[in-house]
């Protein structure tokens, strides 16, 4: 069906966007780029109305085509899918946020963990919605994996943050905005997992949590 192809290459491009705008956030954050900050959130809200083109495109096809079988199940996890792109793009947004507020406080060098998480992150949710457009089961399945090293390396980040926080007070402002952002990215790879789950449910109808 055209317009399936059509809404699986909108979902990928969003897919795509959501990522990006994360990069740049972060991008904004490590160079104090409030110009880059603002053009961030302008980003998120343009992904924003996209998703809601998509979900009504969904709506669509659902309502006037009574797809069956694979059409049906690739419909509703594209629905499920849209819901945790708009949340990508809202941390995106939230970390553009931050680095509007920061003033002149130094950066802490956790930042280059943060950095490292997120290339973790970013395999995952590129290689989640790989999954889901090729029907890879066996690529899904092996987020849990990969979530369980991002889990693990977020607790590090987040007890090096707190130790700072208690050693030198006068980075608690700093230390405070990079856990908000390390949490986001560790929930960017929950997403990650939960683009898997519908994986394997778009391919098998079988509904398994990956997490």
């Amino acid at each position: 069906m055209r317009q399936i192809k059509e809404l699986e290459d909108g979902l990928v491009l969003m897919g795509d966007e959501c990522m990006r705008l994360l990069s740049l956030s972060l991008k904004s954050l490590v160079n104090k780029d409030k110009e880059l900050a603002e053009a961030v959130l302008e980003g998120s809200k343009k992904v924003d109305e996209n998703g809601t083109r998509l979900e009504e495109k969904c709506i669509e096809l659902l309502a006037l085509q009574q797809p069956m079988a694979s059409d049906l199940r690739f419909l509703v996890t594209t629905l499920r899918i849209l819901t945790d792109f708009e949340r990508l793009s809202r941390y995106a947004w939230d970390i553009g946020k931050i680095t509007l507020r920061i003033d002149t406080e130094p950066m802490l060098s956790q930042i280059d963990d943060i950095l490292e998480l997120y290339k973790l992150v970013n395999g995952m949710v590129k290689d989640s919605l790989k999954s889901f457009v090729t029907g890879d089961v066996e690529l899904a399945k092996g987020m849990g994996a990969r979530d369980d090293v991002v889990d693990s390396k977020y607790d590090a980040i987040r007890r090096a943050l707190i130790d700072q926080m208690v050693r030198h007070p006068s980075s608690i402002d700093m230390a405070s905005h990079l856990s908000f952002v390390a949490m986001y990215l560790e929930r960017t790879a929950d997403h990650a997992c939960i683009i898997a789950s519908w994986t394997i449910y778009r391919v098998t109808g079988e509904r398994v949590k990956i997490k």
